[in-house]
């Protein structure tokens, strides 16, 4: 979490979906000390243990030949022979790490209930997106070197602020030497820990009134008298400060703090994220590949080390006996020993005899060709003991000699049993990282969002989460799935006789509410089975060249041809629109017709009503304009001006006077 992240969230109070609240957080600024103590607890608790981690980093990079000691290496010098070093460790994670990137996968969301399918799917939709959006992939294959190497990996899952105002679930990989853990947690994935956290390092300055210029104002920078190391809050050569930041579980429920040893730079605060039931939760994704009865974490690096430093020792051991021999003599056979040691090791060495001398009797030559046999046999036993443990050439598919695509996929598959449990742990990772990123969405994603899935190289999909649907959209989803008539029976219930009735643009529901999506996530993960593919297309290819009727599609099927899919549409004459989806839109264009079609008969009924009101008015006001001129000679003007008047009032619907 970043210290942005941790300060608005401090200064704004949120509830569970990340509206801003009145309530302000109770003050744990007593905490100071106990969070102190616990960093320096874990830094005590884990130093040899980190130790031998930075070591097999060492032995992996083989950076200036780090395989080597300093001593070793000025030895080797000194004797002016070259250092060699044959990085079987660096090979063997390159090949893990190979491994785990044909076995990539996407994560899968499942309903817990039958009618929550097309939940599900929505899920696994925005899952995809989130990891797309934060190049998971990538990501999780260097987690997983920290993993194989040092022993431990991890990421923070936050949710920050977008540009467009919104929340975005974000990844971050925190590198192996900035993760830190509760030293008594025995379990791999940390699930026992009391607290975990992350280390950074901040430039400051003495005259800084902040907690970082208290620390560094309060540093000691000596310890040569102590009995063991204590733990370095400062950096005396760039004046920079430890800072840490800090999850940990307080009263059943977990918090969050930034501090340094001289104060809090963020105050301890309830984390702002929650998990399945509700509760606050850690952000911080952690991992180990081993755990020892110690609680010590290490990689699958550990267990070579011994047999790299057996092959490397062996390999200068046998270059020095070629170089090198061994000699005997008397006194008398040689004037300088030394001078004679070097010329023996020269390939065009002349070693002189004082005279009288005899070669064989007073100087010679000791055989060293059974040291040299037995060394180099050493050696070979141990580059054996290297190949057969872990990852090994048949699994990387560099097996010896000529073999059938079987009998390599035979070999790949018995050499990935061994690191099965290794790519275990990685699958827990991953669906944990995925179970953290759901939980982010549900809580933060409240408006509308629309995510893009994108399936293979040309289909792009837009799924729209908290979209709010109209009764235009509903009736048109009715007639995609039940016909048109069930949604004209719809509209007419509704009273809807009209395309332009405004009641259509109404919401009537949210549809992929994501906080109501209630989805387990799983990462399913297969072997790659690419060279029994390319065995099987050869036999059909050779069966069809020999004459044997073989489908051109299946030909086409059993290859390892990208579009293939795309290739199959077009020979099965597939590649037309979906029949069943043609005929619901064809569906839907009638209804719109039938719609529009209703409309302008309504109005035609309009106007015809209208048309015939006005000639029944018409006859009214003639039978009336009759009478009166049959009545007019009896009466007076008065009497006609009032007998006008009211019938001109009845035809106009006014009271009569």
């Amino acid at each position: 979490m970043t210290p942005e992240t941790t300060n608005r969230m401090k200064a704004e109070p949120m509830n569970a979906v990340g509206e801003v609240t009145s309530s302000a957080e109770p003050s744990y600024d007593d905490h100071l000390e106990m969070l102190v103590r616990y960093f320096e607890e874990a830094e005590a608790g884990t130093r040899r243990a980190r130790e031998l981690s930075e070591r097999d980093r060492d032995y992996h990079d083989n950076f200036d030949d780090n395989q080597w000691t300093a001593a070793e290496k000025a030895a080797l010098r000194k004797r002016g022979q070259p250092i060699t070093t044959s990085n079987h460790i660096k090979r063997k994670i390159a090949t893990l790490k190979g491994a785990e990137m044909r076995t990539r996968t996407d994560p899968k969301a499942f309903p817990r209930n039958p009618q929550d399918e097309e939940s599900a799917e929505v899920a696994t939709m925005a899952l995809r997106f989130i990891g797309d959006q934060n190049n998971y992939n990538s990501l999780r294959s260097k987690v997983y070197e920290n993993m194989l190497v040092e022993g431990t990996g991890g990421i923070d899952v936050i949710a920050e602020p977008a540009p467009n105002g919104k929340k975005r679930v974000k990844f971050i990989r925190v590198p192996w030497d900035r993760l830190g853990a509760d030293p008594h947690s025995a379990a791999e994935d940390f699930s026992d820990a009391k607290y975990r956290f992350i280390v950074i390092w901040r430039d400051a300055n003495k005259d800084d009134q902040d907690a970082c210029g208290q620390t560094l104002r309060g540093a000691i920078y000596g310890d040569t008298y102590d009995d063991r190391p204590k733990t370095q809050w400062v950096d005396s050569r760039r004046k920079r400060v430890r800072v840490v930041q800090m999850q940990y579980l307080h009263d059943g429920k977990w918090m969050i703090a930034t501090f340094t040893k001289g104060g809090f730079l963020e105050g301890p605060m309830v984390s702002p994220y929650l998990d399945r039931d509700g509760n606050p939760t850690y952000s911080l994704i952690m991992r180990s590949a081993y755990v020892d009865r110690e609680n010590n974490r290490f990689g699958a690096c550990r267990d070579w080390i011994s047999t790299q430093d057996v092959i490397n020792k062996r390999e200068s051991k046998g270059m020095h006996l070629l170089n090198s021999r061994q000699t005997f003599g008397n006194q008398t056979a040689l004037k300088d020993t030394a001078a004679a040691k070097v010329q023996l090791a020269k390939p065009d060495g002349h070693v002189e005899l004082n005279g009288g001398a005899k070669f064989g009797e007073d100087f010679g030559v000791i055989p060293t060709a059974d040291m040299a046999r037995g060394n180099f046999e050493m050696q070979q036993r141990a580059i054996q003991e290297m190949q057969a443990s872990g990852p090994n050439a048949a699994m990387a598919g560099k097996a010896p000699g000529q073999q059938s695509g079987r009998a390599l996929e035979a070999q790949m598959q018995a050499g990935a049993v061994e690191i099965e449990p290794l790519q275990d742990e990685l699958r827990q990772f991953t669906r944990d990282v995925f179970e953290a990123a759901w939980l982010r969405a549900r809580q933060f994603w409240t408006d509308e969002t629309w995510v893009r899935v994108t399936d293979d190289e040309r289909a792009v999909q837009f799924v729209g989460l908290n979209k709010p649907v109209t009764l235009e959209e509903k009736l048109a989803e009715i007639a995609e799935k039940q016909g048109p008539d069930a949604a004209q029976q719809i509209a007419m219930q509704e009273g809807i006789q009209s395309p332009y009735d405004p009641r259509l643009k109404q919401v009537v529901e949210i549809a992929n509410q994501i906080g109501e999506l209630d989805v387990d996530i799983e990462i399913e993960e297969g072997p790659d089975i690419s060279t029994l593919q390319s065995e099987q297309f050869e036999a059909l290819a050779g069966l069809a060249e020999r004459g044997i009727p073989i489908p051109p599609d299946a030909l086409v099927a059993a290859s390892s041809l990208r579009n293939k899919d795309e290739i199959l549409k077009k020979m099965r004459g597939e590649d037309e629109q979906n029949p069943q989806l043609m005929q619901a839109q064809q569906q839907i264009e009638q209804m719109g017709q039938q719609m529009q079609q209703m409309a302008q008969t309504i109005e035609q009924l309009k106007a015809d009503r209208s048309i015939k009101a006005a000639e029944a008015e018409t006859k009214q006001f003639a039978a009336e304009t009759d009478r009166l001129q049959a009545v007019a000679p009896a009466m007076g003007p008065a009497e006609i001006q009032m007998l006008v008047v009211n019938t001109m009032r009845e035809i106009m619907g006014q009271p009569l006077q």
